[in-house]
């Protein structure tokens, strides 16, 4: 039987959420709610189609409440690009996040990262800045992790071939809608 080209790509997926580990995102939606649930802010960060999927889990989580009825205070670093592109000029781009955590990120936060290679740079310096600074980080990895596996405090890895954006992406943003609607009260 020849599978058609969509029938491929669906496997791919399935394939990278057969292996999916369950536990590690049931300690995600804990970590979650722990920060949810103690007032502290989410701060959200991805380059590329990550950062558009960093941005769009911000604005889900914040149309969301807490255990009390509060809205949860969800930031995406992405989406200021003045300020992005600021810090990327006088700083260098390898900053262009942790700068933003460094003036308004606190004790308890937590950082959510979302990236396919798990190598970027300044996803790498975000993450260091955060546990220097009592925050927490949750990483969303793809291909074998890369180095923000490791250095994150927990990790949702969706195991996918290296180079295979696509796949790790959708993933990932199939990830955050679950993770929000855990915290929506309606639909």
């Amino acid at each position: 039987m020849n599978l058609t080209p969509i029938d491929l790509y669906l496997n791919r997926i399935n394939f990278a959420f057969a292996k999916l580990n369950r536990i590690s995102l049931e300690n995600s939606l804990m970590v979650l709610r722990e920060t949810i649930d103690s007032g502290s802010r989410i701060w959200i960060a991805g380059n590329g189609g990550s950062a558009a999927t960093a941005s769009h889990f911000a604005t889900d989580l914040s149309r969301c409440t807490n255990s009390n009825g509060a809205l949860i205070k969800a930031i995406s670093l992405c989406d200021n690009s003045g300020l992005m592109t600021a810090i990327g000029n006088d700083f260098g781009f390898d900053f262009i996040f942790s700068r933003q955590l460094s003036n308004s990120a606190i004790f308890g936060d937590l950082l959510v990262v979302l990236t396919a290679s798990g190598n970027s740079r300044n996803l790498l310096v975000a993450m260091e800045w955060a546990k220097d600074n009592g925050v927490k980080v949750l990483a969303l990895t793809g291909f074998s992790g890369g180095k923000v596996k490791d250095l994150a405090d927990i990790s949702i890895h969706v195991p996918t071939e290296i180079g295979d954006y696509g796949v790790a992406e959708d993933a990932h943003s199939i990830l955050c809608h679950f993770l929000s609607s855990q915290f929506r009260t309606n639909s």
